[in-house]
């Protein structure tokens, strides 16, 4: 059967589904399509947050050219972030999480304030090309106009 995705601030996706299917699946799917990373999607079918280990048959109301609506979810900030990772990965307190996190912005912002605007350029570029699975083709070597450069 199929589904309709439909993105809330705009577009959608059509998507093939068995009643076998994960809402996991269809989410991995929705990012292959629309780009949007599985931990920033929420689907909702009238108005209920569908759950990512129920199946599309969990649902009887997920019919052929049922459409889902998909929000998406603010990514968490650095911050957020860090102190999440910090207490999963080494098992740090609340207090102890928030204050390596806040060290590690720190670093951050001293570490990108001493960036050039080339340093900014080639770094913006480099993120867009990875985004769009691509790298930066390496330098181009300069070949002298004339030979008489060597022999200076």
């Amino acid at each position: 059967m199929k589904v309709i995705v439909k993105k809330l601030q705009g577009g959608e996706c059509c998507l093939e589904v068995l009643p076998t299917t994960h809402i996991s699946e269809i989410k991995r799917k929705v990012a292959e399509q629309l780009k949007i990373p599985v931990e920033e999607q929420k689907l909702l079918l009238l108005g209920r947050t569908l759950v990512d280990e129920q199946t599309v048959d969990a649902y009887p109301t997920i019919k052929d050219g049922t459409k889902l609506n998909l929000v998406v979810k603010k990514p968490d900030t650095l911050q957020e972030a860090s102190i999440k990772y910090f207490k999963k990965m080494y098992g740090m307190t609340d207090l102890e999480a928030i204050a390596a996190a806040n060290r590690l912005l720190k670093l951050v912002q001293e570490k990108f304030s001493k960036l050039s605007w080339d340093d900014l350029d080639r770094l913006s570029l480099d993120c867009m090309l990875e985004e769009n699975g691509q790298s930066r083709s390496p330098p181009m070597e300069i070949e002298p106009e004339c030979d008489d450069v060597y022999s200076l």
